[in-house]
């Protein structure tokens, strides 16, 4: 999610939206008191089911059947009727439509530098991050497809830039219908497009030829357009660092995308941490990202009803306020996110202070599509686990219908980083300074982003030979892969059905550095049965690990589950080595396992927790997260020793909340270990990551925790 100098600009676009009702005010969220029904406005989002398409010809098709006998009028002809005259391409150009509500989608095309008046030009969509705007130049991998003869349209999102409306996080009932309705567009008026008849769809004998990219908003409206277009028109997309279930990506921890989750007998079910440092910059992200552009260009009619969605206001506020989200607003966020398409789990009531909504699409499994998707290892706010997750699902689509779709998974270190200077310079800058100046310990949220890209091959690299190898015919491909000087072709060709693991996240090394990457085998991929299902095998070359902190023998390296904690790395982490490899190894994926939470002392243990935390979720702010000697919060990683220090690895801590016993997964990580290195499960009692969102149990401040592992351990076969 693209957040630009989010810190201070907000603080300007904040002024402007003060409190619940001061933005938002657009008849998108919930009218009326709660409970009085849905807040779905029929007028904007139709119908369930699409008419049928008019017939109508295409001039470059003019052999399509489906599109036989009735003309359209174009924006501008590429190709005269007999296709021998045709126009220079190259052009760009901007497109204002007005959605069903009555507010504006925005877009740029930007036609490919020479029509095929024979076949047509595929057409590629791109959307920006979060808090973005849409491209209005080609440039970098949009100026490539450009060149090679693929189309492009670059999309302002529901709320952002030119675009109007509150943001509510690609709803599909609101910004899933103004992407049906761009699609709709280009095919009648863009007469340059290509159809093809090797995916017939309803009465379409012939579907246009369609990709997508972008990345973290940018991504997360390319499985949207997949999961709902009735007409499948996407046939390759390539989301990059995009979320699977936004409940984990904002409230991690629950038991979210476990299948058929029961807790096993005397287990607990995990309970969620409100992730508070990305929940707050995106807020502010969103807002500004919103309110500016409108308030730069003198469209201030347009900034009521701009900015984050009264919902979305609603969530955040209570998140913070009880230290943990509302239920109804979880079941909403899922609603905009993949998994709600992809997973058996039953779906929940969308319940808010504002009412409740009511949504239009059925959870129906999406038909396989071919598919790239890549995700950085360094991620903190979409890790690994949600790009495993969209794989699995993907993946599995496609085995379900006869091996029909090409779903691949590159990983590298970029990807949504939280450093201090994503807050803004120069004011936490200074600070940050002044502290260290004067003897203090800085709050490291993240070190730097690492290379976006897989040992030698880059993510843009690997899109746009994944777009050009799906979009165009085998012929036009080829021709392009021998002028490509990337080797991104043959290297996507010779690993198809691997993984490439990235392991490069020392600052510094550049992406081709010794030990960079690895590509595993999916079967052989080290925990890959373990997110889908609780309790799954590892396949790992460790048995399962076990490890015991207890702070009344180790005082010295206490973690403790509260505010005692307030720095990273003081006091230090408790460390428990688990493993020292004799050789070198990949710790890649995803360890799964059990982890225990006890008082130190058992009289302090409160029997009426469950009673504490049934009131408290009825409670529009709970008891404010203050849950007497029933609520401690530890965080838990994978780290490594070196330059005589422990070192958590990738900066992922995984949130576990509440006493007793229960299934965990860690956040997904990759490293290269070196024979002698050793491995350790660090416990912290705090994360800068959550700054607010620790545990605010006064009764609990250390605990016992405990636990069994099992460990992504592989083989190393690296460059």
């Amino acid at each position: 999610m693209k957040i630009q100098n989010a810190w201070l600009k907000a603080m300007t676009a904040a002024a402007l939206c003060m409190g619940l009702g001061g933005c938002g005010g657009n008849g998108d969220s919930v009218a009326g008191s709660a409970g009085t029904g849905s807040a779905i406005n029929p007028s904007e989002v139709g119908s369930n089911s699409p008419a049928t398409p008019s017939a109508y010809r295409v001039v470059v098709n003019s052999q399509n059947p489906d599109y036989a006998g009735v003309s359209r009028t174009f924006q501008a002809p590429a190709c005269s009727q007999n296709a021998d005259t045709p126009r220079a391409g190259g052009g760009v150009y901007s497109i204002h439509l007005t959605s069903a509500s009555g507010y504006t989608i925005a877009f740029s095309v930007f036609e490919p530098k020479s029509f095929d008046c024979s076949k047509g030009n595929p057409l590629v969509f791109h959307g920006h991050g979060f808090g973005g705007s849409r491209e209005t130049t080609p440039s970098g991998l949009l100026k490539r497809l450009v060149d090679n003869g693929i189309g492009v349209i670059s999309i302002d999102q529901r709320g952002f830039g030119e675009s109007t409306g509150s943001v509510r996080v690609l709803d599909p009932d609101y910004e899933g219908q103004d992407l049906l309705q761009i699609l709709d567009w280009a095919e009648a008026h863009l007469d340059w497009l290509r159809y093809r008849n090797d995916k017939p769809v309803g009465n379409r004998q012939y579907n246009a030829v369609m990709g997508s990219t972008g990345g973290s908003y940018g991504g997360g409206y390319q499985l949207l357009i997949h999961n709902i277009d009735p007409w499948k028109r996407l046939d390759a997309l390539t989301p990059d660092i995009t979320w699977n279930d936004l409940r984990y990506s904002l409230n991690p921890g629950g038991a979210y995308g476990i299948k058929d989750f029961k807790p096993a007998d005397g287990e607990v079910t995990p309970q969620g941490v409100v992730k508070t440092g990305w929940d707050a910059l995106l807020a502010f992200g969103g807002e500004e990202g919103s309110i500016a552009p409108k308030v730069q260009a003198g469209n201030f009619q347009a900034v009521p009803s701009s900015g984050l969605d009264n919902l979305i206001r609603e969530t955040l506020v209570r998140g913070v306020a009880a230290n943990r989200f509302p239920a109804g607003a979880l079941e909403f966020f899922r609603y905009h996110s993949a998994s709600y398409f992809c997973d058996d789990e039953v779906a929940g009531t969308q319940s808010f202070l504002q009412g409740t909504l009511t949504p239009k699409y059925p959870q129906t499994k999406p038909d396989p599509v071919d598919i790239l998707f890549s995700q950085g290892f360094r991620d903190s706010l979409f890790n690994f686990n949600e790009a495993w997750r969209n794989f699995q699902c993907y993946r599995n689509l496609v085995a379900a219908n006869g091996g029909k779709g090409d779903v691949r998974l590159i990983t590298h270190q970029n990807g949504h980083i939280l450093p201090v200077s994503a807050y803004g310079q120069p004011v936490v800058g200074d600070l940050a300074e002044q502290g260290a100046q004067n003897g203090l310990n800085t709050i490291e949220f993240q070190r730097p982003a690492g290379p976006r890209a897989c040992g030698d091959l880059s993510v843009d690299d690997a899109d746009f030979a994944f777009l050009v190898s799906k979009l165009l015919t085998a012929d036009e491909s080829a021709a392009i892969a021998k002028q490509d000087t990337t080797g991104a072709f043959q290297t996507l060709a010779a690993n198809q059905n691997k993984i490439c693991v990235s392991m490069n996240d020392d600052v510094g090394q550049t992406k081709a550095s010794a030990g960079a990457a690895t590509w595993i085998p999916v079967g052989q991929f080290a925990a890959h049965n373990a997110p889908a299902v609780k309790g799954g095998n590892t396949d790992s070359l460790l048995d399962p690990v076990t490890f015991k902190f207890d702070p009344q023998s180790d005082p010295t390296s206490a973690a403790t589950s509260g505010v005692l904690g307030l720095l990273r790395d003081v006091p230090a982490p408790a460390a428990v080595p688990v493993y020292t490899p004799a050789s070198d190894v990949a710790l890649a994926g995803i360890a799964t396992g059990t982890v225990s939470i006890t008082p130190t002392v058992a009289q302090l243990s409160n029997p009426a927790c469950t009673q504490i935390l049934a009131g408290a979720s009825q409670s529009p702010v709970g008891l404010l997260g203050v849950d007497p000697a029933c609520d401690p919060i530890v965080f838990l990683g994978l780290g490594v020793y070196r330059n005589n220090a422990w070192r958590l690895i990738d900066d992922q801590p995984t949130a576990v909340r509440g006493f007793g016993t229960r299934h965990v997964e860690l956040n997904g990580v990759a490293e290269h270990l070196k024979a002698g290195e050793k491995l350790a499960i660090l416990v912290y009692g705090y994360s800068p990551q959550y700054p607010v969102s620790g545990s605010r149990d006064p009764l609990s401040p250390v605990v016992v925790v405990q636990g069994t592992l099992n460990l992504p351990i592989a083989p190393f076969g690296g460059q």
